[in-house]
């Protein structure tokens, strides 16, 4: 064997055959198991670089694998004779050939001996995949693998795994795939695109657009023709393709060519025998025929280098398949020929790798050559970044058992820490059930754990498990940001921080304003999802969420005066190239991207340093930007009042378990109130029942409980409330509006502290003989209770038609009124509280939990369905007493079309309307009105306090 160099004045190898066999020989001198994989673009030579592999590494028996039956017949003709080796002088005339047997048909013991004789076995995979199978595979020391792209489909990797002891070599121009699935192997040689131009290789391509029209098709074959009669007029040697994707879609094109051109055109398709498509090559070699109509048809292994001009009437939709199609157009291999043509619609439709291929200013040769090499730079980079991770431990598993990290494609989501030393050495928790299975980057700062865990399906009570579940934990600090990045597929807070535990000493979660970052340095936003924090619970919801093509156009002004930022997902261009990326509460970010981990990695890095940076300011130049973004809190203001729980709470309120049983409470029936307000730390108590549970929340929004005695059933989960509060922070307020949820606050409206005398109504106590200090019980020597007093009150009140009464824990209200009218349905709720302090107007206490209470009950206002839904709730648990009318009856009413609108009252009789009020009474009074005020369905607030 001899390596003659190919020149002007003599035939023989090319730079790449010659770059290729070389690195074929080097790498097999290591004697790898790892299939070596060498990348030669299509028309560079890479049937002789394959016939000499198995000369230059010196093995006795080949299995060669094609993808089709007619490159399978082509490269057993040429290995035959060794036409081609011949030919570039890499062997003398004389040499006597291998002995080759080409199997067409699945193995048999009578196709034994034939394959026992031969030297070299070609084979497409199906019958291929049957050899594998035999006995006789022992007798193969090499497997040479054509168009290698295929190789992690089923049955090409079926062939390798029962042959995994042979070495292997696989040939691709496209080392890449459609469906981002690996192919395994160490990329021993590549040689660019970008060379094989230099080299006269890969010829020179043009773009023929047609300017978009309805009559597509006949445009396409009309310019067709002219291309190729233009083209022969010119001394050229060129024939003609028409490309579709579907068969119908072919038959159709036959009979158009045929009407509006007089090319001679022979149509074949995937449904057409091979002696027939072997029949139609030959006449189109023959030049019998102009060409041929093709259902993705001729693309690997064909070589006709005088196929120049393509009709594309459906574009490839992959990388992949778009540079196999023009690389048998752009082959250089023969005498009177010119420039590769491609006729296809300027519709702007297609999109291949963020490149419109098909507009009218798509400049082919410059875009092939940079997307073919900047997809292949990608694949390798991969490749070596995934070297760098080490398993934690050194047990050996089989392939079988072994997870390819190439292959793993978490989506884009995050949740995001700042830390302070991070311990790539640390331990996932035990609860992620990761155990030995760790990879670690320490180039990446990454660690990788893969789990597979047992657990017991949701209608299966107990501690038996039936169904595994696998999970995926990535873990990635960025030095320069001192960010933290988890990927779990248990996004649960509590999951969460036992991992950021496990690798730093101190975290914290990041606020929405350095969050709202990630939305920088991009352009031509378009918001699909955005979510709404309502400091005033309108209608009843703490949070509202946009979803559609264009959810920025819904916010107003108005929106942003009565809202901040909660949630945003987006689409824009990033250097003009189209991303989406979103961001939310509690440290997240995301992505609709499905990602390699190198380019995870680099996601996040890339979303990190944005968070980080305190230059960047957001301008979407959308109404997005109306809404305020809540910010890092600080401290405490000590001018908190009230609180109450998520959104996500009172959407699903889990039940409570007390004393270890479960009961019929739901966790909105516990009543939260708040016992200090210091810089750094809320305390407050939780109250249910006759249990009494004190916690506290930092400014990072971390919940503790002095002792845990309040569980509660969410889902098939029995968590502590200390652990649902830490998933779902509560809601806190301040007097001056602000809102305060986990570590962030965002600012008020200062209107909020401005309060009115006139909101109060003054009630002559002493004419009903009520004991103001007494709210419900027995009467006493000073008078009756405020409820009995209020009885009396409603009593005489004609202007409703229904009373309930509904005192007691998780209660709606103490009194509920509903009066119908014609058109509408009008219902007060009444909150009552005795008077506790010495003097009137005194102490906030009196006040603190009644408007609270005015404020919850907000929720069971949104609508009529909603109020009625908790109405039969409390109903059943033996509340919601009717003092006046039918149940029946208003249960049929508040299923009418009627208007509904709903008021409130908080009864509190040390309030006096004539006595001077502190500035903090009116601070709290002012805030909860102005709150109720903009809640939406109740459309005022009045105080039946005291003269």
């Amino acid at each position: 064997m001899r390596y003659p160099i190919d020149s002007n004045e003599s035939i023989g190898l090319r730079n790449a055959q010659i770059g290729a066999i070389h690195a074929i020989a080097s790498y097999d001198t290591f004697n790898k198991k790892c299939a070596a994989i060498v990348v030669m673009p299509t028309g560079s030579g890479k049937t002789g670089v394959l016939m000499m592999a198995p000369y230059v590494t010196q093995r006795h028996k080949v299995l060669i694998v094609t993808p089709s039956i007619m490159v399978r017949g082509q490269i057993y003709e040429d290995f035959s004779h060794l036409h081609t080796l011949r030919k570039i002088h890499v062997f003398h005339e004389d040499v006597v050939p291998p002995r080759t047997y080409e199997l067409k048909n699945k193995f048999s013991e009578e196709l034994q001996e034939d394959v026992s004789s031969a030297d070299v076995v070609v084979a497409t995979p199906q019958v291929a995949l049957s050899l594998s199978e035999n006995e006789i595979k022992a007798s193969f020391d090499y497997i040479i693998v054509d168009e290698a792209h295929h190789v992690p489909a089923q049955t090409w990797q079926s062939i390798l795994n029962n042959m995994k002891d042979v070495n292997t070599i696989l040939f691709t121009a496209t080392p890449f795939r459609m469906d981002r699935k690996e192919i395994r192997g160490e990329n021993i040689y590549t040689y660019p695109l970008s060379l094989a131009y230099r080299d006269g290789i890969f010829g020179e391509v043009t773009y023929i657009p047609i300017e978009e029209a309805p009559e597509k098709d006949d445009l396409i074959a009309i310019e067709a023709e002219r291309v190729l009669i233009n083209d022969r007029e010119q001394g050229f040697d060129h024939y003609l393709m028409v490309r579709t994707d579907t068969k119908d879609s072919a038959k159709a094109l036959e009979k158009l060519y045929s009407s509006v051109t007089q090319l001679r055109l022979k149509r074949i398709d995937s449904s057409t025998t091979y002696n027939t498509v072997a029949r139609a090559i030959a006449s189109l070699k023959l030049k019998e025929i102009d060409g041929l109509i093709c259902v993705d048809m001729l693309g690997e292994g064909f070589d006709f280098p005088n196929l120049k001009i393509a009709a594309v009437h459906a574009p490839h939709k992959s990388l992949a398949s778009t540079l196999q199609f023009i690389g048998r157009f752009a082959r250089t291999n023969a005498d009177n020929i010119g420039k590769a043509k491609f006729i296809a619609m300027n519709d702007n439709d297609l999109v291949i790798e963020n490149y419109k291929m098909y507009a009218s200013d798509a400049v082919w040769q410059e875009i092939i050559i940079d997307m073919s090499e900047r997809k292949i730079h990608e694949e390798e980079s991969v490749k070596n970044n995934l070297k760098e991770y080490s398993r934690i431990t050194d047990v050996e598993k089989s392939s079988d058992d072994t997870v390819s990290l190439h292959n793993i494609r978490p989506n884009c989501h995050a949740k995001v820490y700042h830390i302070s030393n991070f311990d790539i050495e640390g331990a996932f928790p035990k609860s992620c059930g990761v155990q030995d299975n760790v990879y670690r980057s320490y180039a990446d700062n990454t660690v990788i754990g893969l789990a597979a865990m047992k657990t017991g399906p949701v209608w299966l009570e107990g501690d038996q498990a039936l169904d595994v579940q696998n999970f995926l934990y990535i873990v990635h600090y960025q030095p320069d940001t001192s960010l933290l990045f988890i990927y779990s597929q248990n996004k649960t807070e509590a999951y969460y921080e036992e991992i950021a535990e496990a690798f730093s000493e101190l975290y914290e979660k990041i606020p929405r304003n350095e969050m709202h970052r990630v939305l920088g340095n991009m352009k031509d936003y378009q918001f699909f999802n955005t979510g709404m924090q309502n400091r005033y619970s309108e209608d009843g919801e703490s949070y509202r969420i946009y979803a559609g093509s264009n959810t920025a156009s819904s916010i107003d002004e108005t929106t942003g005066k009565m809202r901040s930022a909660g949630h945003a997902f987006c689409k824009a261009n990033k250097d003009n190239v189209p991303v989406t990326i979103g961001y939310s509460s509690g440290s997240k970010i995301w992505s609709s991207l499905y990602l390699k981990i190198p380019e995870y990695v680099a996601w996040c890095n890339e979303c990190g340093s944005k968070i980080a940076d305190e230059g960047i300011i957001v301008k979407t130049q959308t109404n997005y930007d109306l809404l305020p973004i809540p910010k890092r809190l600080q401290n405490y203001p000590s001018s908190v009042f009230f609180t109450f729980f998520s959104d996500k709470t009172y959407l699903s309120p889990p039940s409570i378990f007390l004393g270890g049983d479960l009961t019929d409470y739901v966790l909105t029936d516990v009543v939260v109130k708040i016992d200090n307000v210091k810089e750094k730390q809320i305390e407050f108590t939780a109250s249910i029942d006759s249990i009494v549970e004190h916690l506290s929340c930092d400014i990072n929004g971390k919940y503790k409980s002095e002792l845990n005695q309040i569980y509660i059933k969410d889902g098939r989960n029995r968590v502590s409330l200390v652990e649902h509060l830490n998933d779902n922070p509560l809601q806190f307020k301040t007097t001056n509006d602000a809102l305060i949820v986990g570590n962030e606050i965002c600012t008020g409206n200062p209107d909020a502290i401005a309060f009115s005398l006139n909101n109060i109504d003054a009630v002559d106590w002493e004419a009903y003989n009520t004991d103001i200090r007494n709210e419900c019980g027995d009467p006493t020597e000073t008078g009756r209770s405020i409820h009995a007093a209020l009885l009396d009150m409603f009593d005489g009140d004609t202007s409703f038609h229904y009373l309930i009464y509904d005192h007691g824990t998780g209660e709606i209200a103490d009194f509920l009124t509903v009066s119908e009218e014609e058109f509408s349905i009008d219902v007060t709720l009444y909150h009552v509280k005795a008077m506790g302090a010495q003097n009137f107007n005194s102490g906030v206490n009196d006040i603190y939990e009644v408007t609270q209470q005015a404020v919850k009950s907000t929720i069971w206002l949104k609508s009529k369905s909603t109020l009625l839904q908790k109405l039969v709730e409390r109903r059943k648990g033996g509340r919601c007493i009717l003092h006046k009318g039918d149940f029946e009856q208003l249960k049929r009413l508040l299923r009418t079309n009627k208007y509904f609108s709903a008021k409130m009252v908080i009864v509190q009789p040390s309030i006096s309307k004539g006595i001077a009020m502190p500035a903090k009474y009116q601070e709290v009074l002012a805030s909860t009105k102005f709150y109720v005020d903009h809640s939406g369905r109740v459309k005022g607030l009045r105080i039946w306090g005291n003269k």
